[in-house]
């Protein structure tokens, strides 16, 4: 069943996406004392609602991540929220509005110690190339980027980086791969492009980050080159499962 809960948020992020799909990414920093009721109302309640909204084609996938390598003032938890578009990510009538019609309790009640938290930027992203995934995820490696041209570095992505990882992902472990161009916010301080990379263990992961695994034989001198802002590894705590 986990592995099941794991696997559905990353097709969400393989399948039929490439023309319209957005991701936007919420960290949070719970503080330590919070976490156990924090994570309770995720996991048992906030899956619950974003589920009715995944069935209900409001939402096309959620997830709670945990930042694996946080630092006593980093944010430690992730929110990923995939919407069908554009349309449906700047809907007013957010999906997690609707607990007491799912649940038979109010958001104002349900979610009583959300003050308590501090809380990110969101940030939004349009998904412009995917691998279709293999298996279940266990953690997810974000790289973040801002190249002085994107469309090179997509086009060289699309060229040289995704036929390799595809070919080769199976036998290191990676379970699925993207790339998504920035929409919000924007500026110098802010990555214009975001890739990921799942994969089935941390073992894998680092690997990949050392430039082992999956890594080794990529055409680096045909590759546009890309020098990271941040690639933070986060641990998938929750996710919706596909539409029912």
């Amino acid at each position: 069943m986990k592995k099941n809960v794991l696997f559905s948020l990353f097709i969400l992020l393989s399948v039929n996406l490439l023309s319209a799909q957005i991701v936007v990414l919420n960290p949070v920093k719970v503080e330590q004392e919070d976490i156990k009721q924090f994570l309770n109302v995720e996991i048992n309640y906030s899956k619950k609602i974003a589920q009715n909204a995944v069935n209900n084609n409001k939402l096309v996938g959620w997830a709670l991540m945990e930042n694996t390598n946080k630092g006593p003032d980093d944010y430690n938890f992730m929110w990923v929220n995939v919407y069908p578009d554009i349309e449906s990510a700047t809907n007013e009538n957010t999906w997690w509005n609707n607990s007491e019609k799912v649940l038979g309790v109010k958001p104002d009640i349900l979610f009583s110690d959300s003050s308590k938290y501090k809380y990110g930027k969101s940030y939004t992203y349009k998904m412009q190339m995917a691998i279709p995934n293999s298996g279940p995820a266990a953690y997810v490696i974000f790289n973040f980027a801002t190249p002085e041209n994107v469309d090179a570095v997509t086009a060289s992505s699309k060229k040289y980086v995704m036929p390799h990882f595809k070919k080769n992902m199976d036998e290191n472990g990676m379970v699925g791969w993207g790339m998504a161009t920035k929409i919000t916010p924007q500026g110098e301080e802010h990555s214009s492009i975001m890739f990921y990379d799942s994969y089935d263990n941390l073992t894998n992961v680092m690997k990949h980050l050392a430039d082992e695994g999956i890594i080794k034989g990529l055409p680096m001198d045909k590759i546009v080159k890309v020098d990271w802002d941040m690639r933070p590894v986060m641990k998938v705590i929750s996710s919706t499962t596909a539409k029912k």
